[in-house]
């Protein structure tokens, strides 16, 4: 029980951890190998004896969530110094408390150099980086909009209670009418067919569940109708999609744990990787050469596929930052894109690739913790800047889409970030 006492002084309930700040200011460049990803799974998550974590985080170096795990162990077995070690581990590396959290480990440290180097962490890591402006504005009609993207002069939202996906056009917005399909959530827009993939699963706020199907939808924009069902197992949630440039579709599983692909002309989809290697993989992204596929885990960073062999490696760091707790992923260039809104405070950052595309040499926040979000979430890359949704609303609805106590659905902003 005091470990969850710490977890909920120190805001750590859920994924809530953080990337590396701007700067690098006073940490120590580290060594970084090529890794061997180690597989997880639930089980992985109930690890909570100090050898056991400690090896966790040896072998996933970037991951805040491990790291606050840790952290919470040294809390229970009342040794102070391995609280405060790990704190300033994870505050180095941009991670923000709770002010009553920063204010009980500041005092842990004493009257010393330390207590002033984390008090001044602290409150640097909450600074607002705010550089996106809204472009749209999608109506409270569309229950929990998902993702975004753009076509020609069109937006297209992907909705998880709505359970449709909507079109918007000089500020007029119109459900497509899609029939018999779950809740919507990943977006990828197929030039060559004309067509728009969404993935389609079951949530804790999707209306009628057991009705719901799961796999992916591809709808035409020349028929004006479903032309696809690819299916997934039954009860999968395939959710966030990407479109490789060779006509493959990836899609992830972050209930279940799987990753699923779909050349052109399959009918249902390939498990590429079932439950047991990933914990809850989120966003995942091609590189440039489509022999790799970059996938990120919620709770320990960003896993590399080779796409030949299906080996399976993990994004290593060249300077000190955090690489869990991204959700949405896209390539631009020799960099990544991550929407890391299961940070504290939350984050969109960008990862520049080695030549190889096995480590990230450093990374740069685009925005943090602006004042106008609630949650950051899925989007678009377009004409140099991504396109996101900027207030997910995911705490306004409860099970079976219902709306939460004392929330009503408000609209829902569209934000442009320039990547340039």
């Amino acid at each position: 029980m005091r470990v969850l006492a710490l977890a909920l002084l120190f805001g750590v309930a859920g994924c809530t951890y953080s990337p590396a700040p701007v700067e690098y200011s006073g940490v120590t460049a580290i060594e970084f190998a090529a890794a061997k990803w180690r597989p997880v799974s639930a089980e992985t998550g109930k690890i909570r004896d100090l050898p056991g974590l400690e090896a966790l985080a040896r072998d996933f170096p970037d991951s805040g969530s491990v790291r606050l795990r840790l952290l919470q162990a040294h809390f229970g077995a009342e040794n102070t110094a391995g609280v405060v070690k790990e704190a300033l581990w994870l505050a180095e590396r941009g991670y923000s408390f709770s002010e009553g959290a920063h204010k009980q480990i500041v005092a842990m440290a004493g009257e010393t150099a330390l207590a002033h180097r984390l008090a001044t962490l602290f409150e640097g890591n909450l600074q607002r980086i705010e550089r996106s402006r809204v472009v749209g504005e999608v109506p409270s009609k569309v229950r929990l909009a998902e993702s975004v993207a753009r076509v020609g002069d069109q937006w297209i939202v992907s909705s998880i209670v709505s359970k449709d996906l909507f079109v918007g056009e000089a500020g007029s917005w119109k459900a497509l009418g899609l029939t018999n399909i779950g809740s919507l959530a990943g977006i990828a827009v197929d030039q060559q067919r004309d067509m728009i993939w969404t993935t389609s699963g079951i949530y804790d706020p999707t209306p009628e569940p057991e009705m719901a199907f799961s796999g992916l939808i591809g709808y035409s924009r020349a028929s004006l109708q479903i032309e696809h069902r690819l299916a997934t197992p039954a009860g999968s949630t395939p959710s966030d999609l990407h479109l490789a440039s060779d006509g493959k579709l990836y899609a992830s599983d972050p209930l279940a744990g799987n990753i699923y692909a779909f050349a052109q002309g399959d009918t249902e989809a390939r498990v590429l990787f079932p439950s047991g290697t990933f914990r809850s993989p989120q966003g995942l992204v091609t590189s440039a050469d489509q022999s790799k596929l970059y996938v990120s885990d919620y709770r320990y960073g960003i896993a590399i596929v080779d796409l030949a062999s299906l080996e399976v490696n993990r994004l290593a760091a060249e300077q000190p930052m955090l690489l869990d707790g991204i959700d949405a992923l896209w390539r631009y260039g020799d960099r990544l894109i991550g929407v890391q809104n299961g940070q504290n405070p939350m984050k969109i950052v960008a990862l520049t690739l080695s030549e190889d595309g096995y480590a990230a040499t450093d990374m740069h926040v685009l925005e943090q913790a602006h004042s106008e979000w609630t949650e950051p979430l899925g989007g678009s890359i377009q004409e140099g800047a991504l396109y996101y949704v900027a207030t997910g609303q995911w705490d306004r609805f409860a099970e079976g889409g219902l709306v939460a106590d004392g929330k009503e659905p408000v609209s829902t902003q569209i934000r442009r970030l320039p990547l340039d």
